[in-house]
């Protein structure tokens, strides 16, 4: 059933269409007439159900400087991100009849369509950007848009904030509708090059240039990770399919984020990603889906299993010959890796900067946190494989884990214990250690070497492999991945390059040829001039600009880093850092050993463009050439290295006391 507010304009378009036709034929049989597209009316075919098929990414949206109705300069990811977005190419004076007016039309159904699915309207936005600057101002599209303001972009939107039966929508029932346009063609036709628009000025037949343009119109829903998942032509630009796949995206997006894993020895659930999901954030809309610590269910699981069955995929765990791993030691490095006291004032553990339920590392920050709020200088790198690390720290400064646990300890901005003597007399100090050494050790006492042991011990043994990955490429399950991710794979191992520091062998794959290497991002940063100012998000929707010389005053300002040139004193080592393992990498953002890149279409695109080039850089490094179809489809591969055993080894890690200084534990 046709909308009401739309009819009178239909039954209109639709004599006009007549009339047309009738005088067409009674010209010339031969005549072309167009027909009106399904936008207008009801489908003659049902759409697919939501969520009975899948929208694989085309490639990802290109970012693009514009301004608003207010003659403000926005950014397309700026203001595409966190939203389901659809995005028209259009001008103001457009009157082909299956063009930008069908667009209008079909936006405005969706507006009214989706109000009536709790919650969809908050989660949409409609974009109609201008292909004809000169002509549709930003005073133009204001008034286009009905000059109404928009609250969360800060764009004059074209709504007027009612449903399909006249009642005032409340906030949560909003879809924003806004109008942007470009400075000049200079600016815009990049911007329409990149989304494939291609548009013709109309002749007359006197020669002379008109006002109007000829283009293929086409409509983009863009996910809120920037990823374009389905492109609309004249024939598919409707309600119903629209807002099926839109919904299909978010029971996508239901089933991954937070992930959900079930453990099968409780049939409890424990969530994989930070338990106060920060997904959308950054805008007005944004709420909570944050978890009770005490929805943290803690159940054993037998870490020493791997050590004769490693998961598949992975070798043999290296044990040293001085560190035999034991039920004893492992449980006892366990105790020591989330125990609060173990820091100065009593507040910082290992578990602090390395979350079991964010991949054993920080998901919510570039840097962790440490002793009394100071920043450390580097992106916590995962616990998970370390075992078979032979290079320990982003730097490669520590070549056993029985000796890098010193590291951390000691750092003054991250448990800032005084000496080792300190350590060991703090430990010494609390009853619910008692006898555990002696238990663990054959009668020695707590020491520098046992400690360290300890800690080791339980980080060997957190190994997880068994992922979709190892079962379709080691065992053989045809179906186990994807096809995407399958292309993916090839790209990874040829034209991507990625196999040749990311190493995979015969048997079985590490992901890491435990080098270090200068892909350039450490140059660039050195390099780089210290903003004036920097935008900063500091509540859901509401941004400032802080100064930068401020922001240093409240703080401290970043120290240098050179990587491996300040342990070798080298200068061919500048900037150079080890090579991280990809297992589990879908579960370990930010990413780079400052945690800069965010996301791993961030990463994917850093070594598209070759890094940045000087005069160290390693010549593994250079550009690859991927186009967006490609990079997708080696994302894809990536996140198929998710090991089978997260889940378990998480809720291990709950098991596990955190040092509470009210009581002694036991």
């Amino acid at each position: 059933m046709l909308y009401s507010g739309l009819k009178v304009g239909l039954i209109t378009i639709t004599a006009l269409f007549c009339s047309i036709s009738f005088a067409a034929e009674q010209e010339s049989d031969q005549q072309q007439v167009q027909l009106i597209a399904p936008g207008y009316g009801e489908l003659d075919f049902t759409a697919p159900e939501a969520g009975s098929y899948t929208l694989p990414a085309f490639g990802s949206a290109h970012d693009a400087k514009v301004l608003n109705v207010d003659g403000q300069y926005v950014n397309y990811h700026d203001l595409f991100k966190g939203k389901y977005t659809l995005l028209s190419f259009m001008y103001s004076r457009c009157n082909d009849l299956n063009g930008c007016p069908l667009t209008q039309i079909v936006f405005n159904r969706i507006k009214q369509e989706a109000s009536k699915t709790p919650g969809l309207s908050n989660k949409m936005q409609l974009v109609s950007m201008s292909f004809d600057p000169e002509n549709d101002t930003p005073a133009v599209l204001k008034a286009v848009s009905g000059g109404a303001h928009d609250e969360h972009a800060g764009h004059g939107g074209h709504d007027q904030h009612k449903g399909h039966q006249g009642h005032t929508m409340s906030k949560e029932q909003k879809m924003s509708w806004t109008y942007l346009t470009a400075d000049s063609l200079k600016t815009l036709y990049p911007i329409l090059d990149n989304y494939g628009q291609s548009i013709q000025t109309r002749i007359s037949d006197d020669g002379t240039e008109t006002e109007t343009f000829s283009h293929i119109m086409r409509v983009f829903l863009i996910d809120p990770e920037l990823k374009i998942r389905n492109i609309y032509s004249v024939s598919f630009l409707h309600p119903d399919i629209i807002l099926n796949d839109v919904k299909t995206l978010l029971l996508e997006e239901d089933k991954t984020l937070p992930l959900i894993e079930e453990i099968s020895s409780t049939n409890s659930a424990v969530r994989v990603g930070p338990g106060d999901n920060k997904n959308n954030y950054g805008s007005a809309d944004y709420s909570t889906s944050s978890l009770s610590i005490t929805a943290r269910k803690g159940t054993k699981t037998d870490l020493l299993k791997v050590l004769d069955t490693p998961p598949l995929g992975l070798p043999k765990i290296p044990v040293p010959a001085d560190n035999p791993i034991t039920f004893d030691k492992v449980e006892l490095g366990k105790k020591l890796f989330f125990d609060r006291r173990l820091s100065l004032n009593d507040t910082n553990s290992c578990a602090m900067c390395h979350i079991p339920e964010q991949g054993f590392t920080n998901n919510e920050l570039e840097k962790p946190l440490g002793f009394e709020g100071r920043v450390v200088r580097r992106n916590s790198p995962t616990i998970y494989n370390t075992a078979y690390l032979t290079a320990l720290f982003h730097d490669g400064r520590e070549s056993t884990l029985e000796n890098q646990v010193w590291g951390p300890f000691l750092a003054p901005n991250e448990m800032a214990m005084p000496s080792i003597g300190k350590v060991i007399e703090k430990i010494e100090g609390m009853s619910d250690y008692n006898g555990l050494f002696e238990q663990a050790f054959d009668g020695k006492k707590t020491s520098v070497v046992t400690i360290g042991q300890a800690l080791a011990s339980y980080q060997r043994v957190l190994v997880s492999g068994n992922s979709d990955f190892d079962r379709w490429h080691y065992g053989k399950e045809q179906n186990a991945i994807s096809e995407t991710a399958q292309r993916g794979f090839n790209l990874f191992r040829g034209k991507a390059q990625c196999i040749a520091c990311h190493t995979v062998s015969e048997k079985h794959a590490l992901f890491t040829d435990n080098q270090l290497h200068n892909t350039g991002l450490g140059w660039n940063v050195s390099m780089g001039k210290e903003p004036e100012s920097e935008r900063i998000l500091i509540a859901p929707g509401h941004y400032i600009s802080v100064k930068y010389a401020t922001k240093i005053k409240a703080g401290y300002k970043p120290v240098s880093d050179l990587g491996y040139y300040e342990i070798t004193q080298d200068p061919a080592d500048r900037w150079r850092y080890r090579t991280p393992s990809l297992r589990n990498i879908a579960l370990t953002a930010p990413y780079m050993h400052d945690g800069s890149l965010n996301n791993l279409e961030q990463v994917v695109e850093f070594y598209n463009q070759g890094g940045f080039a000087n005069e160290t850089q390693s010549p593994l490094i250079k550009p690859l050439n991927l186009s967006q179809t490609e990079m997708s489809e080696l994302i894809d591969f990536l996140k198929t290295l998710t090991g089978s055993n997260v889940a378990d080894l998480i809720a291990d890690a709950f098991t596990a006391p955190v040092g509470d200084t009210t009581k002694v534990e036991h």
